[in-house]
């Protein structure tokens, strides 16, 4: 379910449940948690296998890491 956005554009979500939230192009988190989160990205909460169809749905993409040339 995604967690609609308050007046301010704040989405808060503090249940125990798998979130994952994204920009529309990139996963930003994806992970099982107690913990509260809030983000002015999209937040969608509900079970893992959930959370992975969304990502597979949107053809989400984890932001690539640098390569290890690429730090200086």
């Amino acid at each position: 379910m995604i967690i609609s956005p308050n007046e301010n554009g704040w989405s808060f979500d503090e249940s125990h449940a798998c979130k994952l939230v994204h920009d529309g192009t990139n996963i930003i988190i994806f992970e099982e948690t107690d913990k509260s989160i809030s983000t002015q990205n999209v937040l969608y909460v509900g079970t893992k296998e959930e959370c992975e169809d969304q990502i597979k749905n949107l053809d989400l993409k984890y932001p690539e890491q640098p390569q290890e040339e690429d730090i200086v």
